[in-house]
């Protein structure tokens, strides 16, 4: 068996039931795969992404196809296999050429599945929705890391997903084609992490947050309303010094100002509706 596939079939049988990384968040899964030090700990954060079948480990696992570790990219595309989302595919044919023959085998298998998957797929039944949702470019506006970035993405997908009467477009699809096809209205919301900043408050360790939301009516990108929200999350200087802690304090403030702006984005979402 290839070196590459063994250590695989090895980790697999030892990280696949670890009890911590049934413990993990998303976000931590996410983390560790981008930044743990020890491939294995990368290896262990893709297969559980793949595991946790939600469409929000397919855009880390795409990342981590370009892993200097070949066992990495081998676990992110079995990843991308589990999770079974064929928006995928074009990721993967990128890395076809892959200097592995193990990691390459791996993508083929994964794309012929996916492909297998998605020409199966049928038609969704109608949500309901009477305007539908693109959301743009989230951006950084602080010294944040990649994985605040996508945090704060998630989150204001999962914010407006919940206002009555709209469907937020999954990432990738023709939202032109979908307004023309269903009739419906597109608005189109890019988002901005204003200010991200940890002060102390008397034993007290606190993050600060500050998003801000615009609001396009398409076709033509036309602004028409911003929202913006602030937050403010906090622990104690014991708990600060758990960097897991610190790392959830910033989700934490980050989505409760997510949660803060969106109160007041149905108004300007109707407004560049109709």
């Amino acid at each position: 068996m290839n070196r590459v596939f063994r250590a695989l079939a090895i980790l697999l049988v030892v990280l696949w039931t670890g009890s911590a990384a049934a413990r993990s968040t998303l976000e931590q899964l996410v983390d560790r795969l981008e930044n743990g030090a020890d491939f294995r700990v990368r290896v262990q954060a893709a297969l559980e992404l793949g595991k946790r079948k939600t469409s929000a480990a397919r855009e880390p696992l795409e990342q981590a196809l370009g892993d200097s570790n070949a066992a990495v990219r081998a676990s992110a595309a079995a990843a991308l296999k589990m999770l079974g989302d064929p928006r995928a595919i074009p990721a993967l044919k990128k890395h076809l050429k892959d200097s592995s023959a193990a990691v390459r085998s791996q993508i083929k298998s994964t794309i012929e599945a996916l492909e297998k998957k998605n020409a199966k797929k049928t038609t969704s039944k109608p949500s309901g929705a009477k305007i539908l949702i693109e959301v743009g470019q989230m951006s950084n506006g602080t010294t944040g890391s990649k994985t605040l970035v996508w945090h704060f993405e998630q989150t204001s997908r999962s914010k407006l997903g919940e206002i009555p009467g709209v469907e937020v477009l999954e990432d990738g699809v023709d939202s032109k084609a979908q307004s023309t096809k269903r009739r419906l209205p597109v608005v189109k919301v890019t988002g901005k992490l204003r200010k991200l900043v940890r002060s102390k408050e008397g034993s007290e360790v606190v993050y600060s947050a500050k998003v801000e939301f615009v609001v396009h009516k398409m076709p033509g990108n036309a602004i028409k309303g911003t929202v913006s929200g602030t937050a403010r999350a906090s622990t104690s200087a014991a708990g600060a010094r758990n960097k897991r802690k610190l790392a959830q304090l910033r989700r934490e403030a980050i989505a409760a100002a997510v949660s803060s702006a969106l109160r007041r984005a149905p108004e300007a979402i109707r407004a560049a509706a109709f």
